[in-house]
């Protein structure tokens, strides 16, 4: 077998082995009528740390916003430049209930939203691009650590029991 015949082979192995990211089961309609209501949940499947490569997390790691609050519950992997005092927790989990939040249409009717936290002093700016099919780039810029993306789709937010 050639080298070129051989370097193909192991990149379409590669390609067809490679994770995809799972499509939301909303229609665009829903997609963007959710982000309109502001009434959603951000469902994380890859992290990429500022200087990193992305990675596949497996587990349930989401962000809510739910027009009064916001829930955050994402991992956390990078560089801090001061360390958290009083917990072991690593991760960006927070709640907020003083935000202000804006939306702007974008490129082929896709949501950019920019959120600034008034009652957390780690956070300084979280950006969220969402597109009609349901899949999102959220980033997360923090004071006190480098900044990290993650990547994933839109839902609904959970029922409550």
């Amino acid at each position: 077998m050639s080298k070129l015949l051989k370097t193909l082979v192991l990149l379409g192995f590669v390609a067809a082995c490679s994770p995809k990211l799972q499509p939301s089961p909303l229609t665009s309609q829903e997609v963007l009528q959710l982000v309109d209501d502001r009434t959603y949940q951000f469902n994380m499947e890859y992290v990429q740390p500022m200087g990193g490569r992305q990675r596949l997390i497996t587990g349930s790691y989401t962000f809510r916003v739910n027009k009064d609050q916001l829930d955050a519950d994402l991992p956390y992997i990078g560089r801090a430049y001061q360390a958290p005092i009083g917990t072991s927790d690593v991760g960006m989990k927070f709640t907020s209930k003083d935000f202000t939040y804006s939306s702007i249409t974008g490129k082929s009717n896709r949501r950019e939203i920019s959120i600034h936290l008034n009652d957390q002093q780690d956070i300084a700016t979280i950006n969220l691009i969402i597109f009609e099919n349901g899949n999102a780039d959220l980033r997360i810029t923090s004071v006190n650590r480098q900044p990290i993306s993650y990547t994933g789709n839109i839902s609904r937010l959970p029922q409550p029991k």
